[in-house]
C-alpha cells in the first residue's frame, strides 16, 4: 500500500507545513462553487495537496466552447455533468480523498445546506447570482470565501470572511451585474483561469494550515499581458447591506 507521507513529503518538509499542516489538510473540508476555469485547477491543486474532503458544486454539463480552459475535460466529457467527471478525474489524482457532488446551482435557498458541512468556500463562478448567494452566506455563517474573477487577460483574487472590517463581495463590487461582462461577453485567455484558480487552492491551503498570512484585507490583481501583480487594501463600504 502507498506510504500516504511519500506522496506529500516534498510539502511536508517546508516549515509552513510539516506534519502538522498535512493532518489539518487531511481533514479540511472545502467546496468548490463552479466547475470551470477556476474550479478545474483549484480542486486539482487541493486534491493532490491532500484536503481530506472536497465539496463540488455545478449544474452545468461540458460544452465545446469549455475545453480551451476548462482542463479536467475532454471531448469524450461533452454533455457529461462537470462535477461527475470531475469527481472521477480527481479520485484517480488521489484516491484518499472524499468527494461530494452537488449538481445543481448555489443559491439563497440552497446555500445552508450545501455549505454547511464545509469550512470554507472557494467561489469559482462566473455567475452574479451565485457570488452573491456564496457572499451572503459566507459572511452570515462567518466562513472564508476564497474569490477569484477573471476579464480577459486579467484575474481578480481575494479572501473575503476572515476580516469584517475589509468588507465582503457586495463592498468590492457594488455595482450592477448587468454592468460587468463575464468571461462568454468579453473572453477569457485560456491559461488565465488556471493562474487564478491555483492561487484560489494556494489561499485554501494557507487558510487551512496556518502558513502565512492571506488575502483578508487586500486585493490582489494579476495582468497576463503584462505580467505584473498588484496589490490594494480593500474597504468596507459604508451603507452595505450584507456586511453592516
Amino acid at each position: 500500500m502507498l506510504n500516504k507521507d511519500a506522496r506529500y513529503v516534498r510539502q511536508i518538509v517546508l516549515p509552513q507545513i510539516g506534519k502538522l499542516g498535512q493532518e489539518k489538510l487531511a481533514v479540511a473540508r472545502v467546496l468548490i462553487v463552479g466547475m470551470g476555469g477556476l474550479g478545474c485547477p483549484a480542486a486539482q491543486y487541493l486534491a493532490a495537496a491532500g484536503v481530506g474532503y472536497l465539496g463540488l458544486v455545478d449544474d452545468d454539463t461540458v460544452e465545446t466552447s469549455n475545453l480551451h480552459r476548462q482542463i479536467l475535460y475532454g471531448d469524450a466529457d461533452i454533455g457529461i455533468n462537470k462535477v461527475t467527471i470531475a469527481q472521477k478525474k480527481l479520485q484517480q489524482l488521489n484516491p484518499h480523498l472524499h468527494i461530494q457532488t452537488f449538481t445543481e446551482k448555489f443559491s439563497d435557498t440552497s446555500a445552508e445546506r450545501l455549505g454547511q458541512e464545509y469550512e470554507i468556500l472557494l467561489d469559482c463562478t462566473d455567475n452574479f447570482a451565485a457570488r452573491d448567494a456564496i457572499n451572503r452566506y459566507a459572511m452570515r455563517a462567518k466562513k472564508p470565501n476564497v474569490f477569484a474573477s477573471l476579464y480577459r487577460f486579467e484575474g481578480t483574487l481575494t479572501v473575503f470572511g476572515i476580516n469584517a472590517d475589509a468588507g465582503c463581495y457586495r463592498c468590492l463590487y457594488s455595482e450592477s451585474p448587468e454592468a460587468i461582462q463575464n468571461c462568454a461577453e468579453a473572453g477569457v485567455i485560456g491559461a488565465l483561469p488556471g493562474i487564478m484558480g491555483t492561487m484560489q487552492a494556494l489561499e485554501a491551503i494557507k487558510i487551512i494550515t496556518g502558513a502565512d498570512e492571506v488575502l483578508s484585507t487586500k486585493v490582489l490583481v494579476y495582468d497576463g499581458l503584462k505580467q505584473t501583480l498588484k496589490k490594494f487594501v480593500r474597504e468596507k463600504r459604508v451603507g452595505c447591506s450584507i456586511c453592516r
